[in-house]
């Protein structure tokens, strides 16, 4: 006989994608349990979200929230070995990500993952730009925007775009992209990952149910991600490879022997932002879009918030706000986007466990001074001093006045901390939020 009683899920951690998986869960016919372990002051919002009938438990993990549970769904920001999570696991319970949950009831739509340590969020805008400019209805979301249970909920898609971070794709078992994207890779999240192979592995999992059909696009000029065996078709970007599927030659993007645009039409700066465009343009080719649709959405995208934007002038100063530079390796890539000299570089937060003595090459003749904020303040200090002058400032309304003090005209001061956000703020919009207003004070 079978059991007349409802199935139960347990969500666990909810933001914005434990509250659209829980939606998902309940509309599919499951009793959801959602879990997080922030007290109820802090969530009043998210827990009014909830759908009706949802069982809460907040302000801990207890292993009793297990008790009849068949599937537990687990936000991007909770640890995989969560005690919580570890006894499901032992238990025989399916723990999966919110995307795994999501792409299932969208499985029969071709889906465009991107992953990387940097660029994903604006190669995932860029890449939604360039089908939705070709008229394919698209949801774009995951690890930006709407989550991905909230598309499904809404239905009616031609291709989805997802970004897709170590966290998401460390719970996928079934998630399969038409076209992957491995962008980079460089050490991040080590507070989570136990070294760079675990970190690399779980972004290795983008490709894991990949058919010979499907395209994992590979970035030719990263040795971590270059050569990495995917089960489909292999497609390289490169800004040096004249040989690797997407490249420049002169001033121009070419793809698949086409050429796509000039380098010029492109409105962001910077070679990583040119990588970026490579990699989006190679994607919709291999998707299936005309390579004048890719030019023409290309050449019309503005960017993203906190990336490299510039957020006030005065003086002769530039103020630019990239905020979403939480790791060495995307503050290296983004100062070569400037004149050599000119940068006056705000660095610091909390280090995620990085070796930040790979900024000291990347600074070298380029930054004419470092302010250093936050927890990591004295790990950069010791990677840095000696190459360039160094503040310690620790607050960033101090860095600001420093830097206003000091910066010249032709100066650039930016704000690119190579580090999290949540040591002196709630995340890296906060932090760029507060960046712009205090230059904007100064300037």
């Amino acid at each position: 006989m079978n059991d007349p009683s409802p199935r139960r899920a347990l969500v666990v951690g909810l933001g914005a994608s434990g509250v659209g998986a829980a939606h998902l869960l309940a509309a599919q016919g499951w009793q959801v349990r959602a879990n997080d372990r922030a007290p109820a002051g802090q969530l009043a919002i998210e827990a009014a979200a909830l759908p009706a009938g949802t069982q809460l438990c907040l302000g801990g993990h207890p292993l009793s929230l297990l008790k009849g549970v068949g599937l537990v769904v687990v936000s991007p920001g909770v640890p995989w070995d969560l005690p919580l999570l570890v006894e499901a696991r032992r238990r025989g319970v399916e723990v999966v990500a919110e995307v795994e949950l999501a792409w299932r009831a969208l499985s029969h739509v071709p889906l465009l993952g991107i992953t990387g340590s940097n660029g994903k969020t604006t190669v995932t805008a860029m890449l939604g730009a360039i089908l939705q400019h070709a008229g394919v209805r698209t949801g774009v979301g995951g690890n930006i925007g709407r989550a991905a249970s909230e598309l499904a909920q809404q239905g009616g898609w031609q291709a989805l775009v997802w970004e897709l971070s170590s966290f998401q794709l460390e719970g996928c078992t079934t998630l399969r992209p038409q076209v992957g994207l491995l962008l980079n890779l460089c050490a991040d999240h080590l507070d989570r990952h136990r070294d760079m192979a675990a970190y690399l592995a779980a972004k290795a999992r983008l490709f894991a149910n990949q058919g010979p059909d499907d395209v994992a696009v590979l970035n030719a000029d990263d040795p971590a991600v270059c050569d990495l065996p995917a089960p489909g078709q292999r497609a390289h970007f490169s800004l040096t490879n004249p040989c690797a599927a997407a490249h420049t030659s002169g001033e121009q993007l070419v793809v698949d022997g086409q050429v796509v645009m000039r380098r010029g039409d492109l409105r962001l700066l910077g070679d990583h932002n040119l990588a970026n465009a490579l990699a989006a343009a190679l994607a919709a080719v291999r998707f299936g879009i005309r390579h004048s649709t890719v030019a023409e959405a290309l050449a019309s995208f503005g960017g993203l918030p906190h990336r490299h934007q510039l957020v006030a002038e005065g003086r002769g100063v530039r103020w630019v706000d990239d905020s979403k530079g939480t790791n060495v390796g995307a503050t290296a890539a983004g100062l070569a986007g400037y004149p050599p000299g000119t940068i006056h570089l705000i660095l610091g937060g909390l280090g995620k466990g990085q070796d930040f003595t790979p900024l000291r090459r990347a600074v070298a003749g380029r930054v004419a001074r470092a302010y250093l904020i936050g927890a990591a303040a004295e790990e950069i200090a010791a990677a840095l001093t000696g190459a360039l002058p160094v503040e310690r400032c620790e607050t960033l309304d101090v860095a600001v006045a420093r830097a206003a003090a000091l910066a010249q005209p032709g100066d650039t001061v930016l704000l690119s901390p190579a580090c999290a956000s949540f040591d002196q703020f709630r995340d890296y919009a906060h932090r760029g939020d507060e960046f712009a207003r205090l230059a904007r004070e100064v300037t």
